[in-house]
């Protein structure tokens, strides 16, 4: 992992430097590349035109490391009321939600309980959500509390990262219990002796990934940029004789409107990830450490 890269990660956990973003007209700005706005009415303006244009969209409620019970029990009626009101306009977004927003901190009990509540709702208007994976330290009770909900609840999917070693076994009981999975390669600072530290490594990792997941996963998620692994996946799933339908391409709002533009035309299906809300430093400093390009566009806009 560059020096790069890892004083980003590190940097996007400084309460200070928050503080001085947050309150920052310009760096303000700059993050309207990367997330819809701060109010769920933004958000779902720019759903509609997303959908509209023909791509499907997650929408990320931002927030994280929530200690408060009564944050984490707002956030889950966030994430229900905008599935609800998405549903009523027929718009086509499913959630992403973090569990570390949910109230896992605090007791697991309460994140069980706020997860349950918002994919019950979702099942109720046939719309998914899907559980983002954080730090490597909520892996464990990430997975078993999708695996838990799942066993009632279908409509619930899990985010698994190739940076970290353990993801081929995490991959085959997904797979054997019939869970979607969203590959990500991985946007957290981790140590070696858990996580792969070279980019050439995580992305080797990915494709050995997609391969399990095309050959047995259901409905998968691929989340990259990456054009030669769009590619790649592409290529493998004609081996397997996938089609169009089985997967899908999931991306960040804001990066590489090309390529999505480019696998929207040629009829694959892609969805827009899209996050909103005002806890938004986090997200915005992660996305600036994955692609140098990402600053360099931060520092035009400080030009400007």
């Amino acid at each position: 992992m560059s020096l790069f890269r890892q004083t980003l990660l590190f940097l996007s956990q400084r309460k200070e430097l928050e503080e001085f973003f947050k309150h920052n007209p310009l760096a303000k700005q700059a993050r309207s590349r990367f997330v819809a706005g701060d109010t769920r009415a933004e958000a779902l303006e720019v759903t509609r035109k997303l959908n509209e244009e023909g791509f499907a969209v997650t929408l990320d409620y931002l927030g994280e490391e929530v200690t408060d019970p009564e944050q984490a029990r707002a956030a889950a009626e966030e994430y229900a009321g905008a599935l609800e009101e998405a549903a009523a306009e027929e718009l086509n977004t499913g959630v992403s939600v973090k569990l570390s927003h949910l109230g896992v901190r605090i007791d697991e009990q309460l994140a069980f309980s706020n997860l349950m509540n918002i994919v019950e709702r979702a099942a109720r208007i046939d719309r998914f959500v899907r559980v983002d994976m954080e730090g490597s330290d909520l892996t464990e009770v990430t997975l078993k509390l999708v695996r838990r909900i799942r066993q009632s609840t279908p409509n619930i999917g899990a985010v698994i990262q190739s940076c970290l070693r353990r993801s081929d076994a995490d991959i085959a009981c997904l797979n054997r219990e019939k869970i979607s999975v969203r590959l990500v390669k991985g946007a957290y600072l981790e140590p070696e002796n858990i996580a792969f530290q070279d980019e050439e490594d995580v992305t080797l990792y990915y494709m050995r990934l997609t391969e399990a997941l095309i050959h047995s996963g259901t409905r998968p998620a691929f989340a990259t940029h990456d054009e030669k692994l769009t590619e790649f996946i592409i290529d493998l799933a004609d081996i397997f004789g996938l089609q169009k339908s089985d997967f899908e391409f999931q991306m960040l709002y804001g990066i590489s409107q090309d390529l999505q533009k480019k696998l929207l035309g040629d009829r694959y299906r892609v969805r827009i990830y899209l996050p909103y809300g005002e806890d938004w430093y986090g997200y915005f400093m992660r996305r600036l450490a994955e692609r140098p390009a990402n600053l360099w566009f931060l520092l035009r806009h400080w030009k400007k």
